[in-house]
């Protein structure tokens, strides 16, 4: 799908950060997430195999849109556009990475955290900026910064879970990044939990 496909469709979503170091970890949390009803999942660079792991959720869940998070170099963009992924997120400003999806017409946001990174990436084609890390700010900071960027989209990551979801998206937020509220302390004998964590989300939102 194209750029502007993905940013329609992800729009009023989450996306489901699944980091960790093992493969099939990081492929059972991604099924437990989706089974749960969450259709965005993003794969951190951080997990072994990540390229990969998306190429087989693609394989399994075509319909569901699946990309890569953590993304620090071009040669994991190539890998992971080049295993099927919808998007790409990077945790700070990596230019190389903005040029390749631009030039290849992937969705992409980029985080920043000051104005002068917001305003960079959105020029390096960021479109939706990944506020982070979101849990050092209040969700009024949306509606604070669309004053003099109206033009910008913002998806807070970092501190989103079932409680506080719905005032991210009441404040402006185009989507919101959930990692740590679904994944921490999550291992093979705890699964359920996940998906217990992932479902409190989807039905906050109802």
């Amino acid at each position: 799908m194209s750029f502007k496909e993905i940013k329609e469709k992800t729009k009023g979503g989450i996306f489901s950060v699944i980091r960790c170091k093992d493969y099939e970890l990081g492929l059972k949390m991604a099924e437990k997430v989706i089974e749960s009803g969450i259709n965005i999942i993003e794969i951190t660079y951080t997990v072994e195999g990540a390229g990969m792991l998306i190429k087989e959720l693609k394989r399994k869940y075509p319909d569901k849109v699946i990309g890569a998070g953590t993304v620090l170099e071009l040669s994991q963009a190539e890998e992971a556009v080049g295993n099927g992924a919808d998007f790409v997120v990077t945790p700070c400003i990596v230019e190389e990475v903005a040029s390749y999806c631009k030039k290849n017409d992937v969705f992409f946001s980029m985080a920043a955290s000051t104005t002068t990174e917001m305003y960079k990436a959105y020029k390096l084609g960021s479109e939706v900026i990944k506020l982070f890390p979101g849990e050092f700010v209040d969700s009024k900071i949306i509606k604070s910064l669309k004053g003099p960027f109206p033009f910008l989209e913002f998806m807070p990551t970092g501190g989103v879970n079932d409680e506080n979801i719905n005032e991210w998206f009441e404040n402006g937020a185009y989507a919101v990044g959930v990692g740590g509220y679904l994944t921490k302390g999550i291992n093979f004998d705890n699964l359920d939990l996940l998906e217990e964590r992932a479902k409190r989300l989807v039905n906050a939102l109802k």
